[in-house]
């Protein structure tokens, strides 16, 4: 997990901007971000990790700003779920840093194929550390680029994605579970879902074995939306009108998810939370 104090990081491919003779640019409209990270009111420690960065990227003719996110909720034995998302966090974002930071301007970026490819290698980073301490260990992992009012987002696991308006909460991300499986099928409702007792068992993890399967989505936050990022601590615990609610209401991401994480701990959060909200800056409009 990256220290809250150290995600608002910087990228510029062109280092002698500063030095240049001529006009500087910009840097494109960035988004407000906010996240918070706590172990709960039953667990002892917190296995949940995340990252926030903005990379503001310029040549000599064009500017724009990316935000790179990731929340990750691990499992394993003894402290093995919380190495194993730390370790899959980091290695996505900077993958996909160095992914962006090497691109070929004159090409449309393939941020599905970056986010694929940054996924597939923490599985592999995950699972030689788990063989290396010879022990079980894995992670969920959510994670989403960002530039502009385009959302490229990618999904192993439970937790998840959401687009929240002012009215309405929508999930972008399809649970890979057991429990979700079953609704699929039809063999069990959600209803029953929420209440069954093996709803925490995942059919894909990172690092759970050789070859991950991971979900893709590409969406567009329209005006008023929000994009949020959390483990099952956040959305097993509260309702959708709840998060649409102190969502609304919060002045800023940042107060949104301490709010969210604050009203878990009084319902008595049974896990750990973790949540990152991003709003696109006014003027970003696509």
């Amino acid at each position: 997990m990256m220290d809250p104090d150290e995600t608002q990081e910087t990228a510029n491919d062109t280092p002698d901007a500063a030095r240049s003779d001529h006009a500087v640019l910009e840097s494109g409209p960035t988004p407000e971000v906010g996240w918070s990270l706590d172990k709960g009111v039953t667990r002892e420690n917190n296995e949940d990790s995340l990252a926030a960065v903005t990379l503001n990227q310029a040549s000599e003719t064009a500017s724009q700003t990316i935000g790179v996110y990731a929340v990750a909720d691990g499992m394993g034995g003894h402290e093995a779920g919380e190495v194993a998302s730390k370790l899959a966090v980091r290695t996505v974002v900077r993958e996909l840093m160095q992914n962006v930071a090497e691109a070929d301007k004159d090409m449309p970026e393939p941020y599905q194929q970056w986010l694929e490819r940054a996924v597939a290698l923490a599985n592999r980073v995950v699972r030689k550390k788990a063989h290396q301490e010879n022990t079980n260990m894995g992670t969920t992992l959510v994670m989403a680029v960002v530039v502009g009012n385009d959302v490229h987002i990618a999904n192993v696991g439970d937790s998840r994605a959401y687009l929240i308006s002012p009215t309405q909460l929508r999930q972008i991300t399809h649970d890979q579970s057991l429990v979700q499986s079953l609704v699929d099928k039809g063999e069990i409702t959600p209803e029953q879902a929420a209440n069954n007792p093996n709803r925490s068992m995942l059919t894909q993890a990172v690092g759970s074995q050789d070859d991950v399967t991971v979900d893709l989505f590409n969406e567009t936050l329209e005006n008023g939306e929000s994009l949020l990022l959390c483990s099952d601590g956040l959305w097993d615990t509260l309702g959708d009108e709840e998060i649409i609610d102190i969502v609304r209401k919060a002045d800023t991401p940042h107060a949104a998810c301490q709010a969210l994480v604050d009203a878990c701990n009084v319902k008595g959060a049974q896990d750990n939370i973790a949540a990152v909200l991003v709003r696109p800056a006014s003027g970003s409009q696509t």
